[in-house]
């Protein structure tokens, strides 16, 4: 081969490679102060301050069927104590139904986060602005002090399968600070 056409050859290679399909990114790691939690997410995903709503959003970069896959993580205030977490889950259920257009709930559970904080899953679909069928899954860690760290991520329904395992990134890394 001359080698110009190497040159050309190589070069058509390379461009090949880099516009395929790419490996997953490494995973960033967020840590939160003001929350008291950090996490990990995928490395091309964006983390934003929402300081009006008081969350932070966990954001994919691609936009499908006019929906951006993301996760809301939230600390919110004055949970009962006196409740296990079957109850607060169920209340929560209750809540979502009133509020969610189409509500369905999917699975729920109570369980012992893997920092020792009582937590509880919900997964569901339900129907979003604009008439958007959603998959969204909640990951409550309810603390001794009252406060509930809220976690929801949410896509399209149609493409939850390709979305669930980087979601999955934010929920599984998901630890208050110092545990």
């Amino acid at each position: 081969m001359k080698p110009n056409r190497i040159l050309i050859a190589t070069a058509v290679a390379l461009t090949g490679w880099a516009c395929g399909p790419s490996a997953p990114s490494q995973p960033k790691t967020y840590v939160d102060a003001k929350r008291g939690i950090r996490f990990e997410y995928p490395g091309k995903w964006a983390v934003e301050e929402l300081r009006e709503e008081n969350v932070l959003l966990v954001s994919c970069p691609e936009e499908e069927r006019n929906w951006q896959a993301n996760v809301f993580i939230e600390l919110r205030n004055g949970f009962n104590q006196a409740q296990t977490p079957e109850q607060r889950l169920a209340e929560l259920i209750a809540n979502l139904q009133q509020q969610k257009s189409n509500f369905a709930l999917q699975s729920s559970r109570a369980f012992a986060h893997a920092s020792g904080v009582p937590a509880g899953e919900l997964i569901y679909t339900h129907t979003g602005g604009g008439g958007v069928p959603l998959t969204e899954k909640e990951i409550i860690l309810w603390f001794s002090d009252g406060r509930a760290l809220f976690a929801t991520g949410s896509a399209v329904t149609g493409l939850w399968s390709k979305y669930d395992a980087p979601l999955g990134t934010v929920f599984d890394s998901l630890r208050p600070i110092g545990h």
